[in-house]
Parts: C-alpha cells; structure tokens; sequence
C-alpha cells in the first residue's frame, strides 16, 4: 500500500451505507471504523478514496450478510481535484473488500476506479475495467 499523492475531501463517514462494487455476494454495506483514523475528541471518523474500513454487510447474500469485513473506498461522490487541476466526481460512493493483505475478496469489480486507488492498491488495478 502506497501513500497518496494528491489530498482527497474526506466524504464518508462512520455510518454511511455505501455500495459494494464487487461479487463478494454483499450488495450494501455500512461503515463501522475507519482503520488508521486518530482524531480529536467526539468528532466523526471520516474516510475518503483509497481509505481502508471495516464494515458490516447489511444486504447481499444470506452468507455475507451480518459479517464484518475490511474493505477499501473506489468512488466517492464528492468531488475531489487531481494536483494537475482535473476535478473528478463518481455518481455513486463504491467500496471493494478486501482481506487483511489489501488484496479483493472477490474476482470482478463493476464499475469504475479512480486512479488514486489504483496506484495504492496494485491487486485492485489489475482487477479493474475501467481506471479513471
């Protein structure tokens, strides 16, 4: 996992119900924590593109469902700027789980996947159709 090279507005927050954009067998999933957040006193964890959470499956497969995993943000809805001044948005916000190593649970991803998530996550690259 490599750092990140450009500051992304930090869009999702602890609670959120957010997609997921793999064939894991979950459909929507909630945020629980954001891993490697430490903040400031009652405020709200907040995680952005390329942020890894821990989440519960709230719709999908009979199986996944109730389950805590760790997944990884690949589209968010808020608008971010690259350092070359493109501003770049997605109509949905996406996660991708993944396992402890950073590597996807599931063998496709639907949809597309910012540029910054590919960098940081080579597994997730490669699996992606589309790199935006």
């Amino acid at each position: 996992m490599k750092a990140m090279l450009s500051s992304i507005p930090r869009a999702l927050q602890t609670g959120s119900q957010v997609v997921c954009a793999d064939n894991t067998g979950a459909r929507v999933v909630q945020i629980i924590s954001v891993d490697g957040y430490h903040g400031v006193r009652r405020r709200q964890p907040r995680l952005g593109l390329g942020d890894l959470a821990t989440i519960s499956v709230k719709k999908g497969t009979p199986d996944m469902r109730k389950k805590m995993e760790k997944a990884v943000v690949i589209r968010q809805k808020k608008e971010m700027r690259r350092p070359d001044g493109l501003r770049v948005s997605f109509e949905d916000n996406a996660v991708v789980i993944v396992n402890e190593n950073g590597e996807p649970k599931g063998t496709e991803i639907k949809g597309p996947v910012a540029r910054e998530v590919a960098e940081r996550f080579p597994k997730i690259a490669s699996m992606a159709t589309i790199i935006v």
